[in-house]
């Protein structure tokens, strides 16, 4: 990537901050401060209620919170990026994907911002930090990866089909619970474990846990599977984004 690229990207990232945080500091105190809150009272629901003693839950359930929360925010947006930019489209020579990636940049920035209480939560609940806690760094890049694939398909589908916005929507939702945010998968029949183990969200969400929580090497299976969920869904996406984007732009 060139400079001017990079710069133009970021240029945009910070318009849809400013468009996201404008005059609010609530909104970014709320997006610091939500996780947190949503992580209380699971704890409290678990702890008090259901009592499955999972080994520092707190930590267990944040980290898969703030991952699938990111994954959520960065596609859910990105659907309609093309629309909602199309004057900007028309009338500059910016290259198309910049608009996907500034939503899927502007998601990452919410999860930066929700990873300031769960460091607190990691150390209250005393993570097992080692060497292996770094590979974390890798897990993130491959997890940007995937979502910027993912982002990419559902933004040229909404322009072609508009229930795309309404479909995704479910099926996030939906999605959302067979990710083991909440348990752990050997609580589900060995079927529904089968396929939580290859669901791309789940599998850096666990990587994320068995490293920053545990410091544990993760298991190979799963590297592979962030290896090539992070490459394929990435070059998938780019690949069908950039065939249809001139398409796109006619019939926005």
């Amino acid at each position: 990537m060139s400079r001017e690229y990079l710069n133009a990207l970021w240029e945009l990232t910070k318009r849809e901050l400013r468009r996201k945080y404008a005059r609010s500091y609530l909104g970014i105190l709320w997006s610091v401060f939500y996780p947190l809150m949503r992580m209380a009272l699971v704890v409290f629901l678990f702890t008090h209620i259901f009592n499955k003693g999972i080994d520092r839950y707190p930590a267990y359930y944040f980290t898969g919170f703030l991952i699938y929360e990111f994954f959520n925010v960065a596609v859910y947006t990105s659907i309609t990026t093309l629309r909602d930019n199309r004057d900007l489209l028309v009338k500059t020579k910016l290259q198309r994907e910049m608009f996907v990636l500034s939503r899927v940049l502007t998601a990452f920035v919410n999860f930066i911002l929700g990873c300031i209480p769960y460091i607190g939560v990691l150390l209250v609940y005393k993570a097992q930090f080692s060497f292996m806690t770094f590979f974390v760094l890798i897990d993130l890049f491959f997890l940007l990866l995937f979502v910027s694939g993912v982002s990419y398909i559902v933004s040229i589908l909404y322009v072609n089909l508009k229930d795309t916005k309404n479909i995704v929507s479910q099926a996030l939702m939906i999605l959302r619970y067979f990710v083991a945010i909440f348990y752990l998968k050997e609580w589900v029949s060995p079927g529904v474990q089968t396929f939580i183990e290859h669901n791309p969200p789940f599998v850096f969400i666990q990587i994320a846990r068995d490293t920053v929580i545990y410091g544990v090497m993760p298991d190979s299976m799963y590297i592979w599977q962030m290896v090539l969920y992070g490459i394929g869904f990435f070059v998938f996406g780019k690949i069908y984004f950039n065939k249809n984007k001139d398409e796109v732009l006619m019939r926005l």
